[in-house]
């Protein structure tokens, strides 16, 4: 305990000398939050993620007003209503590398290699790449979200900060992620309708999220359609740099795609209401993802959008952000 109380003081000299950037949110018309109570920031230690509490409340989990956008293979239709009973708390930014390098360090933590890059418009598992090293044309820095790290290293780092908090954090179930992620809104996109699709000639995408634009394509090559824009990053940028949603939560869509805690299932048949997270007794091999990346495409970056990943896959443009019980 005594290494890990001098790591979180040093980690706030270094990390926290500047406080990560907030840029002031320009309220959109289609961002006006319908809930009970606005939200607040909290951070239960020097080196914990900042949080922001989510208050209660009702919406459709699954696609609305998508237009030919919803994914019906995944589940995302029809959509069911969910009371969101109790208030929670979620990372106001994705992890970041010099968070998750704090819990490394604290507990000698090993985690694997073997990390899927970008290779030639396609991606390759690559034993020498990791979350320290992802392989990107520069060196991550230390506010950047954390990438190449499984569902299980994601659930060790939170159960980390359980212990060393005495709180619960956890990683945010699925209905909790679109929840937030919506801000109170119900179009696909928090930042819009269908402004930002892939038939729009000029999309308000990067200004909100980092995602697979037009100045990624000469670099990457993917096969898929581009969002029309260019938000300035080939790879991860900055937790923070571009505007957040009604909750004041950042990069919910792109920079990175981010782990859940659910079991992953083609339906929301039988899923709980209550904003609980859909588990399995005997554990599951693939795990919800959601959000997009900055290698997603326009389609499949929308509040809705369902993903799922094994949960031992480490990927470069796969991240986390961790959730609290309150």
């Amino acid at each position: 305990m005594r290494r890990i109380v001098l790591l979180l003081c040093l980690y706030t000299v270094v990390a926290f000398g500047q406080k990560p950037p907030n840029p002031q949110f320009i309220n959109h018309k289609d961002a006006a939050p319908s809930t009970s109570a606005p939200t607040a920031e909290l951070r239960d230690c020097a080196a914990c993620p900042v949080l922001m509490t989510i208050p209660s409340g009702s919406f459709l989990l699954g696609g609305v007003d998508e237009g030919n956008e919803a994914d019906r293979t995944r589940g995302e239709l029809p959509a069911l209503p969910v009371t969101m009973t109790r208030p929670f708390a979620i990372g106001k930014f994705e992890v970041t590398v010099a968070e998750f390098r704090v819990f490394v360090e604290a507990i000698q933590y090993q985690s694997q290699g073997d990390c899927r890059v970008t290779n030639a418009g396609s991606w390759a598992r690559l034993a020498d790449r990791s979350w320290h090293n992802p392989g990107f044309t520069n060196p991550q820095g230390d506010l950047e979200p954390v990438v190449c790290v499984s569902w299980d290293d994601a659930r060790a780092y939170v159960d980390w900060l359980s212990k060393v908090t005495g709180k619960v954090y956890r990683l945010p179930s699925e209905t909790e992620w679109e929840y937030a992620a919506r801000g109170g809104t119900s179009t696909p996109r928090y930042f819009g309708a269908h402004d930002s699709d892939e038939g729009s000639l000029l999309s308000l995408a990067c200004d909100y999220a980092n995602v697979y634009d037009a100045s990624a394509v000469a670099e990457f090559g993917f096969s898929y359609p581009n969002a029309r824009c260019n938000d300035g990053f080939l790879y991860t940028a900055p937790v923070g740099t571009f505007k957040p949603n009604a909750f004041d939560l950042f990069d919910m869509l792109g920079n990175v795609r981010e782990w859940l805690q659910d079991c992953y299932t083609t339906s929301y048949r039988g899923r709980p209401a209550d904003g609980r997270a859909w588990q399995w007794a005997g554990g599951c091999e693939l795990r919800g993802v959601r959000g997009g990346s900055w290698a997603t495409r326009p389609a499949e970056t929308r509040a809705s959008a369902r993903g799922a990943e094994l949960q031992g896959l480490r990927q470069s443009d796969l991240g986390f952000r961790v959730a609290r019980d309150l």
